[in-house]
């Protein structure tokens, strides 16, 4: 065995399941924020439409997408934090299994892993899904409580009871999953990881902790291409708040001045409305925004990927040639850390984000046509008869319990 005396902290592989585990859960928490911009679009989109267009066909057929927008959010929502905290649990499992893997492969004890991967690798996981769900089955059980007393008042019958057990079959899948992720998981931990400090010690352990090099014991110094950072940053917000004024604006300007549009997957456009010269020139301030706020976002877009890829460089470059000079002072601990954080472009994570309220989106295209034809959207006849007729796409594979269903989904909207 190496001689404790030798040990230094070591960043090990870990191999592509534990890698997929880290991108999958910060794509899931990027496309989360996602679903969080689209709910404050929604809100301020709203607020403004009720000041705008009070009382017009155009503030019913944006109040309509803005609340089926909602469904959206709040499916994928419920689906991305279990998702999160299932990616959560699994972060022990994946890194005992990677740094047993690497134990295999012949790594020295003296290589001693990293205190963030030996962390991980030796104690539990199971608290990320057990938080989320514990949260998740508080609100939905108090909704399942309220569907369930209307349900027997009304009186029960084939649909009620699907849609009831339908409901405790869901918070049971949530429930099972504490156990699953609080036994199972940490079984299969245990498995890979019971070896693992036969081959790195407790000396080995405190040697390389006491070799540990802090910010004090390095140089301090400014990271490279610190311009190109906040120019990247900038770009990011930039590029956000163009998205959202572009979408903003295309909504309405359709609803204005394309009242009878459809709102289908394949979007339609109805006959254009004969506007007042307000109306008018308010249409022609929309489509300005909307190319104004398109070519500012694409352009922001691009001043992200190329600011990430100048830091990049920058400051691999810099690392690089430190430390092949044996004269030349440490990296700082800054640019040593950004060197080993796993983390992803910021281009990805505004991608993701993008991908998430698209997602929401959609599924709020979906509801309006499943609802077309429903006794609920007599409240949204307002909308226009083109808008009320969509329903082909949303109707295809539902029985009678699905229209009762999305009945009840526009109640909850109302």
């Amino acid at each position: 065995m190496s001689s404790p005396a030798d040990s230094r902290w070591c960043v090990h592989p870990l191999g592509r399941a534990a890698t997929l585990r880290r991108a999958s859960a910060e794509a899931v928490l990027s496309g989360l924020l996602g679903l969080l911009a689209l709910f404050a679009i929604a809100l301020i989109s709203g607020l403004l439409v009720e000041e705008v267009f009070a009382e017009t066909e155009a503030a019913t057929t944006i109040d309509l997408i803005l609340r089926a927008s909602l469904v959206g959010d709040l499916v994928l929502g419920l689906l991305g934090l279990l998702a999160l905290g299932l990616l959560g649990a699994l972060e022990g499992p994946l890194m005992a299994r990677a740094l047993a893997a690497r134990m295999r492969e012949g790594a020295v004890a003296t290589a001693v892993p990293i205190s963030l991967q030996w962390e991980a690798a030796r104690e539990s996981s199971a608290k990320a899904y057990r938080t989320i769900a514990i949260v998740l089955l508080a609100i939905l059980g108090l909704c399942y409580l309220i569907v369930l007393i209307a349900t027997v008042e009304s009186g029960l019958d084939a649909v009620g009871l699907a849609m009831t057990g339908g409901g405790a079959l869901l918070i049971a899948l949530i429930a099972a999953g504490i156990p699953l992720t609080g036994r199972a998981f940490a079984r299969w931990q245990e498995r890979h990881s019971e070896k693992l400090p036969q081959r790195w010690t407790v000396p080995h352990r405190l040697v390389a902790a006491s070799r540990e090099l802090t910010a004090q014991d390095l140089p301090v110094a400014a990271l490279p291409g610190g311009g190109a950072r906040m120019l990247s940053g900038a770009c990011v917000t930039v590029f956000v708040l163009a998205a959202m004024a572009w979408s903003t604006a295309f909504e309405i300007l359709v609803a204005v001045a394309f009242p009878g549009s459809t709102y289908t997957a394949s979007r339609q456009l109805g006959e254009r409305a004969e506007l007042s010269p307000e109306g008018e020139r308010a249409v022609d301030l929309l489509a300005i925004a909307m190319g104004v706020a398109g070519v500012v976002a694409v352009l922001a877009l691009v001043g992200v990927v190329l600011c990430t890829i100048i830091v990049r460089r920058l400051e691999q470059r810099t690392l690089r040639r430190t430390l092949a000079d044996p004269a030349a002072d440490a990296p700082t601990h800054a640019l040593l850390s950004r060197a080993m954080a796993p983390t992803s472009l910021p281009a990805l994570r505004v991608l993701c984000g993008v991908a998430g309220a698209s997602a929401a989106l959609g599924i709020a295209l979906w509801f309006i046509d499943a609802v077309a034809e429903l006794p609920d959207w007599d409240h949204y006849a307002a909308a226009g008869p083109e808008l009320r007729a969509a329903g082909v796409l949303g109707r295809g594979g539902l029985g009678g319990g699905g229209e009762r269903g999305l009945t009840c989904c526009a109640i909850v909207l109302e």
